[in-house]
């Protein structure tokens, strides 16, 4: 595996499909800064105009999915310069395994493939955790056989993407009947799918900073609302945990979970099933959570998920934050119907909002969201408690709601 020359700046890829703009803290501070980096970025071509600052030696701009592209550009970057790289960093969830597997190409260090399956695909991270005695629902490649095998022990069963992501295309299957329409119309097949029971039970997550398998500092919320929300526009509220039993049960739990990689350094966000009896693992992303995860993790602990990410796909020491401070945060995202923005939807400024974030200016054509993460606007707050929190979160909804009103025309329109 090749190191760096010393003597010279790092060359640092990065690829990216939310904008460069998450490569610098809110202060402006870039994650990558000159003269140490040169980096060789490949984003999303609308997201060209965040490509500034002075470590950027080179960037190109490609449609976003486009993979085949995505790794012609990478190897340019590598080849053009007569410097080739020598990190590859993405903290997309989507861009985790091609990164990955550019790493392994290039033979630079970092995660490979292999290591980021274990928490990129469904299927291979349940294999790993069931491993290790950590429970996890029941669970197969997606088949209309071992469907129907679930279903009839559990009553209900859930098919999801193994590598998917904003919760899109996740059906719920409560018949024999469902299941055969399901694989009928949706090309689900073992490669693409799983299916699992159904757990019951309320969906929490813990965000962690990790190094070397052990958390350095978590964070845990709990997920007032069903994640498919967005499926009705109906907004969506996530409350962080307070100290008691609760909290005490779920990062005990992400303990024993992130145990079970001990080669992992960086960000986890986890997500589980919390009921009176038990503990149930749902899913382990290694990448920083979305929504307002970021912003209230930094208000709590001072360290931007971001930054930390970052760091970890370079192999520098991970630092260790202090422990979350004694305040709450929690996060709304507020969906619109499809048709053009008439106003602005951000709230009016007060001193416990943390940040907001809109998808859409004035004017723009909205979309019918075909995700979790597609909301028109979304609302970081802190408060002293949770159901303070929470009458914040309620707080802010309402006027959000009242902005984004009736959109002025129908239409889908592509953003």
């Amino acid at each position: 595996m090749r190191e760096p020359v010393t003597g010279r700046p790092r060359e640092v890829l990065v690829l990216d499909h939310i904008g460069y703009g998450y490569y610098r803290d809110t202060d402006g501070r870039a994650f990558l800064p000159a003269p140490d980096n040169r980096v060789r970025l490949v984003t999303d071509l609308r997201k060209l105009d965040q490509a500034r600052g002075d470590e950027l030696a080179a960037v190109v701009g490609i449609p976003r999915g486009d993979e085949d592209l995505l790794e012609s550009a990478a190897l340019f970057h590598h080849t053009a310069s007569g410097h080739p790289v020598d990190r590859v960093v993405a903290i997309s969830e989507g861009l985790l395994l091609s990164a990955a597997r550019l790493r392994d190409k290039l033979g630079v260090p970092g995660p490979t493939e292999a290591q980021v399956l274990g928490y990129r695909d469904k299927v291979t991270m349940k294999e790993r955790l069931r491993e290790f005695g950590v429970r996890v629902p029941e669970f197969a490649p997606f088949t209309v056989e071992a469907a129907e095998r679930l279903l009839a022990r559990h009553g209900r069963v859930v098919a999801k993407p193994r590598r998917g992501e904003s919760s899109a295309g996740i059906a719920f299957l409560d018949s024999a009947e469902d299941v055969r329409r399901f694989a009928a119309h949706s090309g689900a097949g073992p490669e693409a799918y799983e299916v699992e029971e159904r757990i019951e039970g309320t969906l929490f997550h813990i965000d962690s900073v990790v190094r070397d398998g052990v958390p350095l500092a978590a964070t845990a919320g709990r997920s007032v609302e069903e994640t498919t929300s967005y499926r009705h526009l109906g907004p969506f509220r996530d409350v962080g945990v307070g100290p008691g039993g609760t909290l005490d049960r779920l990062l005990a739990f992400n303990r024993e979970v992130l145990s079970c990689y001990p080669d992992f350094s960086g960000v986890t966000h986890h997500e589980v099933f919390l009921n009176d009896d038990e503990v149930c693992f749902c899913e382990l992303g290694g990448r920083p959570g979305g929504g307002g995860i970021i912003p209230g993790f930094r208000s709590r602990t001072g360290v931007n998920l971001d930054e930390v990410a970052v760091l970890a796909h370079l192999g520098d020491d991970i630092p260790a934050p202090g422990a979350p401070a004694e305040h709450l945060t929690g996060y709304a995202l507020v969906y619109a119907a499809p048709g053009r923005l008439a106003a602005d939807p951000t709230p009016p400024a007060a001193d416990w909002i943390l940040d907001v974030q809109t998808r859409f200016r004035v004017g723009d054509l909205m979309p019918e969201p075909a995700g979790w993460n597609q909301a028109a606007v979304t609302v970081t707050v802190r408060g002293t408690t949770e159901e303070e929190v929470t009458a914040r979160l309620d707080e802010v909804i309402g006027q959000a709601l009242e902005r984004l009103g009736t959109p002025t025309d129908e239409g889908t329109g592509e953003q």
